[in-house]
């Protein structure tokens, strides 16, 4: 070997040593198996190992048969600083098979072992030279029967696709430049194993973007329902399986949806309107959706995803209960499945004692949590099922306990650019998903344990990744399609378990003490206006309601500057509203004596009756007294004068705060100020003025006399002359 090439292989050799790892750490048959309620494990892919990396972009069939042809398609990229000549993939399938869920994450990182032995025939050229930065296609065909598998053993193998190339161009022969390990459930047997039930949750739901004046904030909806939209391939998604999933369906989406199909507008940040651009998508994708569940399962979930936990903390669980009836028959209207209701769904799948209490004193019957949340106790070496009911101070309540790793893996299949180093591939994700439930079955092959998929609540599929997983669920010899209502209907595993503590990484992503305080003060404020102004057949602030459950979602953890704008909008609704019945008086007053009666004029500009009552505050208060006036009906439109008593002591104006009651004393609106004086204690200033003058117009005409008389009193003591020099005889 020349010096160059050796140099160059030894570089190769370095960039695939995570590939080469492990090589004598294959776990013994005994090795304890991975429990379903272990941290999630989000799966790096070991397409990363090499200067040419391959990622794949299809596997037919995802669980062959041995009668089957596989078929495996994708790219091999050159991320090398040189070129690529006799670029060349084939097969490598290792002779050992997985031997339990907890190797599986260490076999897609290489550490592991498995590289496998050569596949003969399935050597593929790719490229004759592939430059720096390119890419080529390649697909590889090979029946399974010439892959040797068993005909009697029920496994998981490991198949791997290695790139090779000359990259040197010394003529001497390819090299391993790339390697991509993925599984292949194989089960030769049928009926040899009792399936695994599959409760797979589909959640539809999205960031609210309505005001509580029915206007849209941003037009993100229409993205999400085009054609390659994030809604739209979750239905994609299910399309040939759509009663293999279980729907959960928000109701504040499909009211969102519904207000677009009849055209919509848009308020930009700066405050102007445009016409929205989704009306003909939205309505394409209701009747969509109502065809793919016609035969399926759906539930209503709460509405607009509240941050449940958030909310009881900040003390608002009426909000919990109130987002569990809102809009709660518009599914029913929209779709012509039957649809459920009943469910919770935390953020994050988390929650702690309180919040579980108060879900099942809302109406609450199941709730979707994390299986990681509820570990075994003691260790199992299986995975239990993911049923299990809660002591919440009452009737206990189900929780469906999602795989942390499966929801991990299906959760986020999104394709990364196939050149960089850390490609998370989804072929792979869809064959590691494939491979954890049918180790899953093969952990205990004659007890079957529902396992429970559930992605995030604003997942991103890969779409046709996720379709051919729901595919191979619903078909596969190793699991069976169930539903949401199996689960609650059946008995709950009776494996024990214990409660995790609430993560303090989950409080910290909760919407804020203070935003759900500016949330309260709204609802407060709503209160006071209903209770004002009650709605009326043809004026209605369900909307308003509404709007600020909308604000409450946990989709403004992610974006908390969206939940604010939509949160200032709904109160500037609410005060505008308010500020619709107000006070008109704001002119001075003088009481004629030290008390009176202040006239205070109220409009009501409303188009629906209302009801005030009136109170007058003094600063200083010790100097204004006024008895409240009891609550009066304004017709719409109707202006009104009300007579208050009141008292003022002392001299001086009194700054006075008129306020609006509603009928049971609460105050309305914001108060209007004024001021207030007595003229009866003005007139006795001007008695004691004028008489204190008088008495000193008296004492100065006196001393005047006094001066001009003559006697004794006016003579010089010492001298005996008066004041104009006249000698005074003394006898």
């Amino acid at each position: 070997m020349t010096g160059s090439r050796a140099a160059r292989v030894a570089a190769a050799a370095a960039v695939l040593v995570s590939v080469g790892a492990g090589l004598t750490g294959v776990p013994t048959a005994g090795a304890v198996a991975h429990p379903a309620t272990a941290p999630a494990t989000v799966v790096r892919a070991a397409d990363t190992g090499g200067v040419l990396p391959v990622t794949l972009s299809s596997m037919t069939p995802a669980v062959p048969t041995a009668a089957d042809t596989l078929v495996i398609s994708g790219t091999v990229a050159n991320t090398a600083s040189t070129t690529a000549r006799s670029v060349v993939v084939r097969l490598r399938l290792s002779p050992t098979p997985v031997r339990n869920r907890s190797e599986i994450a260490a076999i897609l990182g290489g550490s592991a072992g498995r590289t496998g032995i050569t596949v003969e025939g399935t050597r593929t050229a790719v490229a004759d030279a592939l430059a720096p930065g390119a890419k080529a296609t390649f697909t590889i065909v090979v029946p399974v029967a010439t892959l040797k598998l068993s005909s009697r053993t029920d496994e998981v193998v490991v198949l791997g696709v290695e790139s090779l190339a000359d990259l040197d161009n010394d003529g001497q022969g390819p090299i391993q430049t790339g390697y991509t390990r993925t599984f292949v459930p194989w089960f030769p047997v049928p009926d040899q194993v009792t399936p695994t039930p599959v409760v797979w949750l589909f959640p539809l739901t999205t960031a609210p973007s309505r005001a509580g004046d029915g206007v849209f904030l941003d037009d993100h909806l229409a993205t999400e329902v085009s054609a390659k939209g994030r809604l739209s391939r979750l239905l994609d998604a299910a399309e040939g399986a759509p009663s293999a999933v279980s729907w959960v369906v928000d109701p504040a989406l499909l009211q969102s949806l519904q207000d677009m199909t009849d055209g919509y507008v848009v308020r930009k940040p700066g405050g102007s309107e445009v016409p929205g651009t989704g009306a003909t998508d939205a309505h394409n994708w209701l009747d969509r959706l109502s065809a793919l569940t016609a035969s399926a399962e759906v539930t209503a979930s709460a509405y607009a995803d509240p941050d449940v936990v958030a909310l009881h903390r900040a003390g608002l669980d009426v909000d919990i209960a109130l987002a569990s009836t809102t809009a709660r028959d518009l599914p029913q209207q929209l779709l012509t499945a039957t649809v459920g209701h009943g469910l919770a769904w935390p953020a994050d799948q988390l929650s702690d004692d309180g919040t579980l209490t108060v879900l099942r004193a809302s109406g609450s019957r199941v709730v979707v949590l994390s299986a990681a949340s509820f570990p075994a106790s003691p260790a199992v070496t299986f995975t239990p099922s993911g049923s299990v009911d809660i002591a919440t101070g009452g009737a206990p309540l189900r929780a469906a306990l999602s795989d942390p790793t499966v929801s991990a893996l299906v959760g986020s299949p999104v394709r990364g650019a196939v050149a960089l180093p850390g490609t998370s591939d989804p072929i792979v994700r869809r064959q590691t998903a494939l491979a954890e439930i049918a180790m899953t079955t093969l952990e205990l092959p004659t007890t079957p344990r529902t396992l429970v998929i559930a992605p995030d609540t604003r997942w991103s599929p890969y779409a046709v990744g996720t379709h051919d997983l729901v595919m191979a669920v619903a078909a596969s010899p190793f699991a069976t399609a169930s539903r949401l209502s199996a689960l609650v209907a059946a008995p709950a595993s009776e494996i024990p378990r214990t409660r995790a503590d609430y993560p303090a990484a989950a409080r910290a992503a909760e919407l804020t003490p203070s935003y759900l305080a500016t949330v309260a003060t709204g609802r407060r404020d709503l209160a006071a206006l209903r209770a004002v102004a009650p709605d009326t057949t043809g004026e209605s602030t369900d909307e308003l309601e509404a709007g600020l459950t909308r604000a409450e979602s946990s989709a403004w953890r992610a974006d908390p500057a969206g939940g604010r704008r939509l949160l200032a909008g709904l109160r500037r609704e609410i005060a505008t509203e308010t500020a619709l019945v107000s006070v008109l008086s704001r002119a001075p007053v003088t009481l004629p004596g030290d008390s009176g009666t202040i006239p205070v004029t109220v409009a009501n500009d409303l188009d629906r009756p209302a009801r005030v009552g009136l109170r007058l505050t003094g600063t200083p208060a010790t100097r204004f007294v006024a008895k409240d006036v009891a609550a009066v009906t304004l017709a719409p439109g109707e202006k009104s004068t009300l007579e208050v008593n009141a008292r003022v002591l002392g001299t001086g104006p009194v700054t006075v705060a008129i306020t609006l009651l509603t009928p049971d004393g609460q105050p309305f609106g914001e108060p209007t100020i004024t001021q207030v004086r007595s003229a009866a204690y003005a007139r006795a200033a001007q008695w004691v003025v004028g008489g204190l003058f008088g008495i000193l117009v008296l004492l100065l005409g006196v001393n005047f006399v006094r001066r001009r008389r003559p006697g004794a009193e006016d003579a010089d003591p010492t001298t005996g002359t008066t004041g104009t020099g006249t000698v005074i005889e003394r006898g």
